[in-house]
């Protein structure tokens, strides 16, 4: 990965009384091993924020070293550091083999105070990984000529290659860490764990790249020396909370859990990169360039859903553990708001991209084309990771690699079909689509398995207005100033919208006055 690209209603009354005391909510919440006092939603936004704290300071990475690579690599050098994380991404899927999800599930099969079964499930986790990792990287570094020849058309990226190879163990070892820690719910320690490894990891490829030259596996020469400082970080904090011994049962467990975790993944990887692939294949590297630009512009939102999901995973689990009812009113209301503040970001980013690269990334004047229908396909990854809750809970994680394999079939089919016209835009509208059939499918599924009343009408209208607001960002206004003006208005008038539609009612604005207040009491809301 890059420095700085780490990587579907309950009544508002119902959502916050829920049938117990305050008192009682707090001891329920004690219990799980979360903080007591304020109300879930209140509770999941302060982790959220914290792990969003993350994501900023990462992206303020990204923010920093786009502009000095988009300047010292050509487009086609660009399309190789791109399909270099495509290489990366699938390796460390593979190294992964579900454990980190199914460490989760199995972290809360012990209860606070069985803390030696906890240490269990995160040890075996951690060795069996690792050890997968090893052999993983000493493969590919065996089959560099042949890899280079396959992905990057024998354009001698054997070095490049390698580099991959050395890090994917580091990667996978820090990514097991920082895991542990949100588990713990030690938010500031992965704040710190996330922060120190993407900045070491900038600052070493900047350093390479603009004071010694060196070429596009100087990003993963960064990886390297970052992650390495993240392993010694994360096993310094969390080496109390992980066992010393590898245990035969928990491993059948997770292996049961995640094996069928990892065609999904494969299918997500297909779903998320394969159109770089296809676009080297059916265009040139230069457009996977552009596409490579703009998807850093999406991966902005990117980092929200990945912020919201590392909070709400253990969040949630937790909560289901103890009142499977307050549950599913936490995560309806949850995924309205989480949607909503998606797409305001998804109208922002696709309005003011092509003003934005003009400054960050001039060399890639095509890309704020392809921004839109990115930032749609991450809201819809978005409500993704909320609706198969339902899934999970219901243990039925076999189905979950149909799921993906149907939406990357629709993903690769939408590809071949509008990249010969369209370019890194078809690509873009391709991911969109695909995300779109994945929630929808995750939807359907997770209501059979396990029903939750979600706000579903109020999303529909939310993503009609994005659709026609986010459009103006596509048209040429000349100058800027005027540009701009139009474009805040039309940002201005998604926001209006939003309230008129009733898509945030009334209750939703007083409530999130308090939230922000911090003074939200489930006592307060249901009066």
């Amino acid at each position: 990965m890059t420095p700085g690209s780490e990587g579907a209603a309950a009544p508002v009354t119902t959502l916050f009384r829920v049938g117990v005391s305050e008192a009682d909510g707090a001891r329920l919440e004690a219990s799980a091993g979360l903080p007591s006092g304020p109300s879930h939603i209140v509770t999941l936004a302060k982790h959220t924020v914290v792990y969003g704290l993350s994501g900023v300071l990462l992206q303020a990475v990204g923010v920093v070293t786009l502009p000095v690579f988009a300047r010292a690599f050509t487009q086609a050098e660009y399309g190789m550091l791109e399909l270099a994380v495509v290489l990366s991404s699938v390796t460390v899927t593979l190294v992964d083999l579900g454990f980190a999800s199914a460490a989760q599930r199995s972290y809360y099969d012990y209860p606070e105070a069985d803390a030696e079964g906890r240490r269990r499930v995160l040890f075996t986790a951690i060795a069996a990984t690792s050890v997968i990792a090893l052999v993983a990287a000493g493969a590919l570094l065996a089959a560099r000529g042949l890899v280079d020849r396959l992905l990057f058309d024998g354009r001698g990226a054997e070095t490049l290659i390698a580099a991959v190879a050395l890090s994917v163990p580091l990667v996978n070892i820090a990514t097991l860490t920082r895991e542990a820690m949100r588990l713990r719910f030690r938010r500031w320690s992965y704040l710190v764990a996330s922060v120190l490894a993407a900045v070491v990891s900038g600052a070493v490829a900047v350093v390479l790249v603009v004071a010694l030259d060196v070429g596009v596996e100087a990003i993963f020469v960064g990886v390297i020396a970052g992650n390495a400082l993240g392993v010694v970080y994360g096993l310094a904090v969390v080496h109390r909370d992980v066992g010393a011994r590898v245990s035969r049962v928990e491993l059948r467990r997770m292996l049961a859990y995640g094996l069928p975790l990892v065609p999904a993944a494969l299918a997500m990887w297909a779903l998320a990169l394969i159109d770089r692939v296809m676009l080297g294949q059916l265009a040139d590297l230069a457009e996977v360039g552009q596409y490579a630009v703009a998807s850093r512009v999406s991966s902005l939102l990117m980092l929200l859903v990945t912020a919201f999901a590392l909070a709400f995973g253990p969040y949630i689990f937790s909560l289901y553990a103890e009142d499977k009812e307050t549950e599913k009113a936490v995560r309806a209301k949850a995924l309205t708001y989480f949607t909503v503040g998606l797409l305001v970001g998804a109208v922002w980013l696709t309005l003011f991209a092509r003003e934005a690269l003009a400054v960050v990334a001039p060399g890639f004047q095509r890309a704020y084309q392809a921004v839109g229908p990115l930032a749609l396909g991450v809201v819809a990854f978005g409500v993704s990771s909320v609706v198969m809750a339902g899934i999970s809970f219901a243990r039925r994680t076999a189905v979950l690699p149909l799921i993906a394999g149907a939406a990357a079939a629709v993903n690769i089919g939408l590809n071949l079909a509008l990249i010969p016209p369209f370019g890194m835009v078809g690509a873009a509208l391709a991911a969109a689509a695909g995300y779109a059939v994945l929630a929808l499918l995750q939807h359907r599924i997770a209501q059979r398995l396990y029903p939750t009343e979600y706000e579903t009408s109020k999303l529909a209208r939310a993503f009609v207005l994005a659709l026609a607001c986010g459009a103006v960002g596509l048209l040429r206004i000349e100058p800027v100033v005027l540009a701009l003006a139009v474009k805040t208005g039309a940002f201005a008038a998604f926001v209006l919208a939003i309230r008129l539609a009733r898509v945030v009612d009334s209750t939703d604005v007083a409530n999130a006055r308090r939230l922000i207040a911090g003074r939200l009491r489930p006592a307060e809301a249901a009066s």
